[in-house]
């Protein structure tokens, strides 16, 4: 306590007081602002894929006109298939490459050994792999077959990838974009499909004999679109609030050290 109180401290006028308070406040207030925004988007994504994979890409007060089938997966459009993923799509299968070729100098391809490189869309790899084993090429699906099971994620460029993923590719009838979204909707049902008791993982076969809806092509595409519109949003409002952070941690410091004054809550920059 004696520390504390022994501590010195910069103590501007009062007014500037209040002044650097102001906008520092302004700053934190607009930075919540954007977290709130971001909360209420993620929430309209998930009624949204509610939505779109019950009743299609109709308007919501169009729904009592869309005629349903109850299936194995539960009621969906009538015209609406169910299948196999296997049917409409091929696997490649992680595999991990010896540690010796792994590299953080981007030799190679872009090494991914499970979900931890996982973004909201796309990963960011931190190591390389001079001799992949197994590639995921650029647009493929790509998923967490171990504990968490049914993260995805979509290839930005061609990846090798370690057993901790497997990598999918939806056919002539089958959009990846769709597929995306779908396994992120329907997460719990995959992860339900695991084995383990500790930690879960999928194999091959789960994946292949995983139950999918399957529009027509056309509003695949529709459902993909509408949702990549609102990842666009919330893509936009993340890098709001990581620069409103930035702009904090800043103006937290040049004001706390005098390198910007505020009086009467005008800034000037001392020279």
């Amino acid at each position: 306590m004696s520390e504390i109180k022994e501590t010195k401290i910069p103590l501007p006028p009062l007014p500037e007081q209040r002044a650097i308070a102001h906008v520092l406040r302004t700053v934190q207030e607009a930075k919540e602002a954007t977290e709130r925004v971001i909360t209420a988007l993620r929430e309209l994504k998930k009624s949204l894929m509610r939505h779109l994979f019950t009743y299609g890409p109709v308007p919501v007060d169009a729904i009592e006109r869309v005629e349903l089938q109850e299936t194995e997966i539960g009621p969906l459009p009538a015209h609406w298939r169910v299948v196999r993923l296997r049917e409409v799509a091929s696997f490649t299968m992680g595999q991990s490459p010896p540690s010796s070729t792994y590299n953080t100098s981007g030799e190679g391809l872009p090494f991914l050994q499970g979900k931890a490189e996982f973004g909201e869309v796309y990963p960011t790899p931190v190591k390389w792999c001079s001799q992949p084993k197994k590639v995921a090429s650029r647009g493929s699906i790509l998923i967490s077959v171990r504990a968490p099971v049914g993260d995805v994620n979509v290839a930005r460029e061609d990846y090798c990838i370690g057993r901790g993923l497997a990598a999918i590719n939806g056919n002539e009838v089958l959009n990846n974009w769709f597929l995306f979204y779908l396994l992120i909707f329907t997460k719990r049902r995959l992860e339900d499909s695991g084995t383990g008791s500790t930690f879960k993982s999928i194999n091959k076969g789960v994946l292949q004999n995983f139950l999918i809806p399957l529009p027509p092509l056309p509003e695949q595409r529709e459902i993909a679109r509408m949702l990549q519109a609102i990842d666009a949003r919330i893509e936009a409002e993340e890098k709001k609030k990581t620069a409103l952070e930035a702009l904090f941690r800043t103006l937290l410091h040049h004001l706390m050290t005098a390198k910007i004054r505020v009086r009467n809550f005008e800034l000037s920059v001392k020279r």
